[in-house]
């Protein structure tokens, strides 16, 4: 619904009642560089969920003092703004647009206002570094985005690629390292340290913009586990902050390289080398705008959408002909965003479509090949036990861990995917019924007919 329809018709709320903003709920100003016909701007609210509105409900929300009435709160707006709205306006406005978002009431705050809730997105999520440490390694790590630093890091990350490509013996280094535990371990222990500092650029990204990131997590998406930071406030950022806090995560992960070949250099450790190739299939991997990696948020910050899942329904919807009647509108955006959104869509649902098809057909397969493995794993570890072969214990159980995550992922996600068919099937068939002619009754002595007589 357009805004020009939003103020036709009447709100149930009172002239004389006085809406407020939700306790926590914060005004951030324009989305810059958004992808929009028109402006859209930045709400925050207490649970830290960012919600886009137009400026008209955003005109709106700034003049919610918890003092002035509605009609007062029309008067003012009328009066900064030239408009026409009456009180009744702005009464719809607050009951069925900023209410519902969980913004403004007039009473009691919604109980369980609506969040972003992805199919494909972290489950079993938990905190692992709390928002002030990593503020403050955040403001330790963000001279490394001064632009002198940033040219020196990417000409040695270039120099490394460019030692990697002539120096050879990489075949030799896999075969040593994957022969070896304490070799194997070692991987580990840098593939994990080097995620955490990926993690560490985009909060160091966030507060050299000026924004505050927030904690560092984990959790599984869909089978894997996997570090996340907590870096929403950078959506206040102009487009430039915003890239530059999507692609921190990357930039860290070369610095995080560089470091490693210096590593290599004194100690000549086989499994560095190594690390340094997987270290570039990770980047890769992240570049990818198909699941919410960093490549999903480069492309949403590029184009100015910061959603981009949130317009497969409206795209679908416009190219069987349909109209786009929901609260995200494919036509309220730019005609080139329009374009990319659409292409991006045509190109990656079917892709996530057939892959996530094929998961869920193969997942049995795949649980019971981790359960066996991790069985496997166990023995070995108790046979490691025994014979006091420390590095091959410690390798067995961090394996067998491992293998049992898929268990643990995989059953959420088929779940979680069980439960969307099923809503979505209950909402056709709901669209269906509603869309079915109503039967006719017949009148008879000017009344209804009667129901036939039970035997």
């Amino acid at each position: 619904m357009s805004e020009a329809a939003d103020v036709e018709t009447a709100g149930s709320t009172d002239e004389n009642a006085v809406p407020r903003l939700v306790d926590g709920v914060r005004l951030l100003g324009e989305y810059e560089g958004g992808g929009y016909e028109e402006p859209r701007y930045l709400v925050s609210r207490a649970d830290g969920q960012m919600v886009l509105v137009s400026p008209l409900l955003h005109e709106v929300a700034s003049r919610l003092d918890g003092a002035r009435t509605v009609r007062e709160v029309a008067e003012r707006v009328n009066a900064d703004l030239g408009l026409e709205l009456s009180a009744a306006d702005v009464a719809y406005l607050v009951d069925k647009k900023l209410y519902p978002m969980g913004v403004a009431t007039t009473s009691e705050p919604l109980p369980d206002p609506p969040r972003s809730d992805p199919l494909l997105s972290l489950v079993f999520n938990t905190q692992l570094l709390p928002p002030g440490f990593v503020r403050a390694a955040a403001a330790i790590f963000s001279p490394f985005y001064r632009p002198p630093v940033i040219a020196l890091m990417l000409s040695l990350f270039v120099a490394v690629d460019v030692w990697l490509v002539v120096s050879g013996g990489i075949d030799a280094a896999f075969h040593r390292s994957v022969g070896d535990p304490v070799l194997v371990l070692t991987l580990m222990v840098l593939w994990v340290c080097a995620t955490l500092f990926h993690e560490f650029g985009h909060a160091a990204g966030c507060h050299y913009g000026g924004a505050r990131p927030g904690g560092i997590g984990v959790g599984i998406l869909v089978l894997y586990p996997a570090f996340y930071t907590n870096v929403t406030d950078a959506y206040r950022l102009d487009r430039r902050g915003r890239l530059r806090t999507d692609l921190g995560g990357i930039y860290f992960n070369a610095i995080f390289i560089v470091a490693v070949f210096g590593l290599y250099q004194l100690t000549e450790i086989p499994a560095l080398k190594v690390f340094m190739v997987l270290n570039h299939l990770q980047i890769l991997q992240q570049l990818l705008p198909l699941l919410r990696l960093d490549g999903y948020l480069i492309l949403g910050d590029l184009v100015g959408v910061p959603n981009l899942f949130a317009f497969v329904g409206p795209v679908w919807r416009r190219l069987r002909g349909k109209p786009d009647n929901g609260s995200t509108t494919h036509q309220a955006l730019r005609p080139r965003v329009q374009v990319l959104v659409t292409t991006w869509v045509l190109i990656v649902v079917p892709l996530l479509i057939v892959a996530l098809t094929l998961l869920l057909l193969r997942l049995p397969f795949y649980l019971a090949t981790a359960t066996s493995r991790a069985v496997e794993y166990g023995q070995v570890a108790l046979a490691a036990g025994g014979q006091g072969s420390v590095g091959v214990l410690l390798l067995a159980v961090l394996s067998m861990l491992l293998l049992l995550i898929p268990w643990v992922g995989g059953t959420a996600f088929a779940i979680r995917t069980g439960r969307r068919v099923v809503k979505l099937v209950r909402k056709l068939r709901a669209r269906r019924q509603a869309s079915r002619p109503q039967p006719k009754h017949r009148k008879r002595s000017g009344r209804l007919r009667p129901p036939p007589a039970a035997a």
